[in-house]
């Protein structure tokens, strides 16, 4: 029998609770959550804010439970300025019927008080970004005895470190999406995790025979500061590199201004799914430069055939193995980034091998690892 098997059946008679934290586009983090609330039927979601039932594309239907903050009007349009209200958020949930809680966290979402009878497992996506060592990449402002705005920002963070490593303790079995996520909670709650990888979903993507693959550099994604997205554009464009630049965000926008008459770069916004399957299968190389926790969308490109671009460090560096999947580059050195794009156009992929290794982070592998650590956790009594 399966683990996923035998998990369904230690757990029939069970109540269960998914905890996430916010649901308003669907990404990977919450393709994952899709995953988790596949496993259990029964599962009640309890999200922090959003509309999961509008956005998630899962198996069952599932009893949604919103936060207090939930109830402001237009709140999708400035939740992120409520961070620091998102622990009591969490907090306020009332899991005291549950027999197993899981919750699926960035932010706030593993610090909910379970209760005594319960286990809680924590899928942790990453420590909270903001709070930690991407502090200064999201408020680059330097602390300033003259702009009190920024020393109170600083205090609600340094509250909020201290929040999130004390309710660090409330986790029986943290889970971390990567191994380089699991060294940082290892090195801030000082919790020793397990690694299970996220999955990608190969029934979206296909190699598409007899179609000549574009000499040009892929750049899909969220086009967000953090992900270096428009710094990636624009060091390909200074090297006469063709690009497309796809995806959704801010920097996105920007890129469209600043490079509308520039023979080099094509722009595709706000793909839909169908499309981005065709970019992937109809481009050689996908550039990845973000540092990320995981990363799937190398994962889906290699899906599709298509050389990866990434930084050795992070995610990547675990997921695309240099030389047969793609080329990996040192973060932050733009002659490494230079050379391994160079490379990337003058190698000639082998579009079965990529996909062959996409399919070891397929759903049917990410559900049967997780089984198996929460039928351990609940083997402990």
């Amino acid at each position: 029998m399966s683990s996923v098997s035998q998990l369904a059946e230690r757990t029939r008679n069970m109540k269960v609770a998914v905890v996430h934290d916010w649901v308003f586009v669907r990404r990977g983090g919450e393709r994952v959550l899709e995953q988790i609330l596949n496993l259990f039927p029964q599962a009640d979601l309890h999200c922090l804010l959003g509309n999961p039932s509008a956005v998630l594309k899962t198996k069952y239907k599932h009893k949604v439970l919103t936060s207090f903050l939930n109830r402001i009007p237009g709140v999708e349009k400035f939740y992120k300025i409520l961070l620091p209200w998102l622990p009591m958020a969490a907090e306020s949930f009332n899991l005291s019927e549950y027999d197993i809680v899981i919750s699926s966290s960035s932010c706030a979402a593993k610090g909910i008080i379970p209760p005594p009878q319960a286990k809680h497992a924590c899928y942790i996506h990453s420590p909270m970004r903001y709070a930690w060592d991407q502090e200064h990449n999201y408020f680059p402002k330097p602390v300033s005895l003259l702009s009190p705005v920024e020393l109170v920002r600083r205090a609600l963070l340094k509250s909020l470190r201290i929040w999130d490593v004390t309710s660090s303790a409330r986790v029986d079995l943290l889970i971390a999406n990567s191994h380089f996520v699991a060294r940082r909670c290892e090195l801030y709650y000082r919790r020793q995790g397990v690694v299970v990888h996220p999955s990608v979903d190969l029934s979206r993507f296909s190699i598409q025979e007899g179609i000549e693959r574009e000499e040009r550099i892929l750049l899909f994604g969220a086009w967000v500061p953090y992900k270096k997205m428009l710094e990636a554009l624009d060091h390909c464009v200074a090297l006469g590199l063709p690009v497309t630049a796809a995806g959704q965000g801010k920097d996105l926008l920007t890129a469209a201004q600043r490079y509308s008459n520039n023979h080099l770069v094509r722009f595709e916004l706000n793909p839909s799914d169908t499309q981005v399957a065709t970019l992937y299968a109809t481009h050689k190389v996908l550039l990845f430069p973000a540092l990320e926790d995981f990363g799937i969308v190398p994962l889906e490109a290699m899906a599709s055939g298509c050389w990866v671009v990434a930084p050795k460090q992070g995610g990547t560096g675990e997921t695309v193995i240099d030389g047969k999947t793609g080329t990996l580059f040192d973060f932050g050195n733009p002659t490494s980034l230079e050379n391994a794009l160079r490379k990337a156009l003058a190698t000639s992929a082998n579009g079965s091998e990529l996909r062959a290794h996409a399919n070891t982070f397929s759903h049917t592998h990410f559900a049967e690892n997780l089984a198996d650590h929460l039928l351990t956790l609940l083997e402990k009594g």
